[in-house]
């Protein structure tokens, strides 16, 4: 399945409303933070199992020559009680949402049009509906008992055709004063002060010099970096291919124990400036906590499920994030460098001065990211594929039960993943001469769009 090939700019996304809305903003002149902020606000809306404003957003930005990272998670609530076993689910598993947080901090730094104005098409949508898609209605099934514990949640998200969110549309409206708006109606152990206090935090990416590019990653408390060590440990893959279970054993060996699955959206856009945005979002598990805010539409995270006993006390903390959007920066694309291999040999000096991006990348599917991140940084610039080939190629996930893999992997003692939602819904675009090749991936129901 070959990426798409496009002169200018491309946006791929889970759903592609959201890819169509970012287009739609790329086309009429917005940039890519403008079209990353406008695609994810259409999927706060289309896939609200996997991401919306009740979660946590970071981000990597590449603009005016330079990388930025951006940590927009929410802490515990001040009010949050001393627990003998910390709650997965319920408000009691909720932190302060970043989401919109996120996008002011992003839209303030490098935007160039107003949130408000951006999530016009996120607002119809909620308001008139639209059809389930297939991975929201396969994942509302598999999460019904924990939606039938709340009302409100049940009431939105287990009716039939179209998803309507009338109060949800509301909320979009108040986007400029969110965190009044949601705090006022937030329930205990939840405070106005909460929403009030959230700030988004610019922070530097880490970068591996690796084959000839550089892999850039989020650092803690993300646990993209974890990328990049794993890298420094793989054994060579030279003379193997990912036909061979030795290739896909060594990637194994080289990340070491995975974990629990997470639901996250994973959405990349490069404008015909150059901008690139790399942006993760997400409500950690699906559905989060289940607990929709009444009146507001609006689903909050379980990420608190992930403190322990002894941390899960009210207070500025923010729990080990899995989100991590990533990029890889090459040698400058251009007449001569077109050729992977060739940009990879150039010089040291010269790398360093023309470097930019060459691949932004991400999935979700909580601590499987990195594991994801890993096979593709090796198919792609070790065995040379098409990122549309090495996002659709099979790949595998390390369960605390053992391996779980789509079928056509050579044998390497996995089991069959019982959705495909397990094995993460990647994404890429990357710069190919004088434009770029996107692919959305086909476990999700995205696409890439771009002109």
């Amino acid at each position: 399945m070959p990426a798409l090939r496009f002169p200018h700019a491309a946006v791929a996304s889970p759903h592609y409303l959201a890819s169509s809305a970012g287009l739609a903003v790329l086309a009429s002149g917005g940039n890519a933070v403008d079209a990353a902020i406008a695609a994810n606000l259409v999927l706060a809306v289309v896939y609200p199992h996997m991401c919306g404003l009740g979660g946590d957003l970071l981000a990597m930005v590449w603009a005016d020559g330079d990388l930025h990272g951006l940590n927009s998670a929410g802490a515990l609530p001040m009010a949050a009680p001393r627990v003998e076993k910390v709650p997965r689910k319920g408000i009691g598993a909720a932190s302060v949402p970043g989401c919109v947080g996120g996008w002011r901090a992003l839209r303030e730094r490098f935007g160039t049009r107003e949130i408000a104005d951006l999530a016009a098409p996120a607002i119809r949508y909620a308001r008139e509906g639209v059809v389930r898609a297939p991975g929201f209605a396969r994942i509302t099934g598999l999460m019904r008992p924990l939606l039938e514990r709340d009302v409100e949640a049940a009431r939105i998200y287990l009716g039939d055709d179209p998803l309507v969110q009338p109060e949800l549309a509301a909320t979009l409206e108040q986007i400029d004063d969110f965190e009044e708006y949601l705090g006022s109606r937030a329930p205990a152990p939840f405070a106005a002060q909460d929403f009030r206090a959230h700030r988004a935090e610019w922070v530097m990416p880490r970068r591996l010099q690796w084959r000839g590019v550089e892999v850039c990653e989020m650092p803690p408390h993300s646990r993209g970096h974890l990328v990049l060590e794993a890298l420094e440990r793989l054994e060579p893959l030279d003379g193997l291919k990912p036909a061979d279970a030795e290739w896909h054993q060594r990637l194994i060996r080289a990340h070491g124990p995975g974990g629990l699955a997470n639901d996250t959206i994973y959405l990349c856009v490069r404008d015909e400036q150059g901008m690139a945005v790399s942006l993760s979002q997400s409500l950690k598990d699906a559905f989060g906590c289940g607990v929709v805010i009444p009146g507001t539409g609006v689903l909050l995270q379980n990420r608190a499920a992930d403190f322990t006993p002894e941390t899960y006390i009210g207070g500025a903390k923010v729990p080990e994030h899995t989100l991590a959007p990533a990029m890889v920066l090459g040698s400058a694309p251009g007449a001569g460098h077109d050729d992977l291999q060739l940009r990879g040999a150039l010089a040291q000096d010269e790398r360093k001065e023309q470097m930019e991006p060459l691949l932004v990348f991400g999935t979700m599917g909580g601590p499987s990211q990195t594991q994801i991140h890993l096979q593709l940084l090796s198919r792609i610039f070790v065995a040379g594929e098409d990122i549309g080939d090495a996002i659709a190629a099979p790949r595998w996930r390390i369960n605390p039960g053992g391996l779980i893999a789509d079928a056509g992997l050579p044998e390497i003692g996995a089991q069959p993943a019982p959705v495909p939602d397990l094995l993460g819904h990647a994404h890429a675009i990357m710069v190919q001469g004088h434009g770029v090749a996107a692919a959305a991936d086909p476990r999700s129901d995205g696409a890439a769009l771009g002109y």
